[in-house]
């Protein structure tokens, strides 16, 4: 065991293996072992476990739970975050309570202490959220991420340089705005770190790029603004890397469309989602081509140097619902999405879902010819997922993930049934629920004709999954479950097992039509950022 630990490199920080008579659990939010690699809450099992805390019961109740994997027991909960290696070995990552909400996005403190200390010359690293520079004056939760560093060689770091870097391995939300250079970080008396000792900023953080001139940027930036509750001053500012969603996306849409006085589409913000590239367009003619950008086969959510996720559109054949990723990758990623638009998209011209794996597969081949490749899909987005993971394995390519959200293979559903019944109510539902929403955020300048392409994808959808045939897929999937909507007898791993040789599966807490919502992908974007970067 020594040799093994003491073989550990970098900024590692194993903590060995349970002692006898004591067993280890790293689990995620919904008590469900992690796979190696996937950082989860670490818990101890075992007779040596104490009977709980002298005098306080409520410290009891929330540290000493029941252990689920063994009836009758209890197990600890440490409060720690950590990681399997592939050796067995655990690695501590750090505490759970390191996590917090800005302005309601899920901040991991430890992850960004894990990506400074790989920054050039530094030895030690940590964020930490505070209020600087009289912020608290705006109103609002006015925390604002900063990171402390202290330099390996003790000479000055190029800090501007290093902040550079952390935007190129951060998402946006997780760069701190400001960093510092300390000689040592402040330890309490027992050793740890002593984050109320931590020194303030003292300056106004700088902005990286350039301010709205124009009164076209000056007015998206104010929009902007007003949607997502913080200051824009940068025209590089993304929309949905500070939190936008496309519902917000349709809100921004309508109200540019009354800025602007002329018709300006959600699908527009999503392919130009700063303020300088929307901005360029609304300067541009009111054009057919303008009016329909983010209706085509390929939708750019962004386009980096880097690898690509390529995202697959639901039953309702648009993508725009994965906008929200860009709010949890780093902006090394392109993500793209693959849509079916009408009226001559495959999904309505297709007579199998064969021939619709067969014309994305064309497309994702022509957009990257070669692997490795990272896809993504939702319901039935993650059905041609996975037939197109397939597709590029018998060609000898390399699928390095394929995500699967809330889906299932075809054969184990009554799509038949469905199909001479029409529509069934949940999916009416479905598509009723997106139609009030998205009539409610185009604040009265909707048109129906989106939502009769939706309503005409989702019949094309189910006409195509009645006789539709899984292919084997040789390699490994992650599938995301809708817990509140599976029936308790549906097991995913027998369900998945004829088609996939091996499957990771994290359980989510909402129903199918809400795994997708940002509110589900404050849990499942971190999981996913984590997954494709390994």
């Amino acid at each position: 065991c020594g040799d093994e630990l003491a073989a550990v490199d970098g900024n590692s920080i194993p903590i060995g293996y349970p002692v006898w008579n004591t067993g280890l659990r790293i689990l995620d939010a919904h008590m469900q072992p992690v796979p190696p690699g996937v950082a989860g809450d670490l818990y101890l099992t075992g007779i040596q476990l104490a009977q709980g805390y002298l005098g306080r019961p409520d410290l009891t109740a929330s540290r000493f739970i029941a252990d689920p994997f063994a009836p009758g027991e209890r197990m600890y909960r440490t409060g720690d975050v950590a990681r399997w290696l592939d050796s067995g070995v655990v690695e501590y990552l750090g505490r759970s309570d390191d996590q917090l909400k800005i302005r309601g996005q899920r901040i991991e403190l430890g992850e960004i202490d894990r990506v400074m200390q790989t920054l050039p010359d530094v030895e030690q690293a940590v964020a930490h959220a505070c209020v600087f520079n009289q912020a608290a004056a705006t109103g609002g939760d006015a925390r604002q991420l900063v990171g402390y560093l202290v330099s390996h060689s003790g000479l000055p770091l190029d800090l501007p340089a290093l902040q550079d870097k952390l935007r190129q391995k951060l998402p946006a939300h997780m760069v701190p705005v400001v960093l510092l250079q300390l000689a040592s970080l402040p330890l309490s008396a027992n050793g740890k770190l002593d984050r109320k000792a931590l020194p303030l900023p003292d300056l106004t953080p700088r902005v990286k790029g350039r301010a709205p001139q124009s009164a076209t940027e000056i007015a998206v930036a104010a929009a902007f603004s007003r949607l997502l509750g913080c200051e824009i001053n940068d025209v590089e500012s993304d929309f949905f890397a500070l939190g936008g969603h496309s519902l917000l996306a349709m809100k921004l849409a309508a109200q540019l469309s009354q800025t602007f006085n002329r018709q300006v589409t959600p699908g527009q913000v999503m392919v130009a989602s700063d303020v300088a590239q929307l901005s360029k367009l609304l300067d541009t003619d009111d054009d057919e081509r303008s009016r329909n950008l983010g209706f085509g086969p390929l939708l750019p959510l962004r386009e980096s140097d880097g690898p690509t996720l390529f995202c697959f559109h639901p039953a309702s054949g648009f993508a725009w619902q994965f906008s929200v990723l860009s709010r949890y990758l780093s902006p090394s990623w392109s993500i793209m999405g693959i849509q079916s638009p009408r009226p001559v998209g495959p999904m309505q011209i297709a007579t199998t879902l064969d021939e619709v794996c067969e014309h994305h597969l064309a497309t994702l081949l022509a957009r990257q010819p070669h692997g490795p490749y990272y896809l993504l899909g939702y319901s039935l987005g993650g059905t041609l997922a996975q037939g197109i993971a397939a597709r590029l394995r018998a060609r000898g390519e390399t699928v390095a993930f394929l995500g699967l959200l809330d889906t299932w293979p075809p054969e184990t559903q009554n799509w038949r049934g469905k199909e001479a019944n029409g529509l069934n109510p949940d999916v009416l539902a479905e598509i009723e629920r997106e139609r009030a929403a998205f009539v409610a955020a185009q604040q009265g300048n909707a048109s129906d004709a989106l939502f009769t392409a939706i309503e005409g994808n989702y019949a094309d959808a189910v006409r195509l999954l009645t006789t539709a045939h899984s292919a084997p897929f040789d390699g490994h999937a992650t599938l995301f479950v809708a817990d509140k909507t599976v029936p308790e007898d549906v097991s995913p791993e027998q369900s998945w097992s004829p088609w996939i040789a091996s499957l990771a599966i994290y359980r989510q807490p909402c129903a199918h039509v809400d795994i997708i919502s940002p509110s589900a992908f404050e849990t499942i974007g971190p999981i996913i950022s984590e997954l494709i970067n390994k």
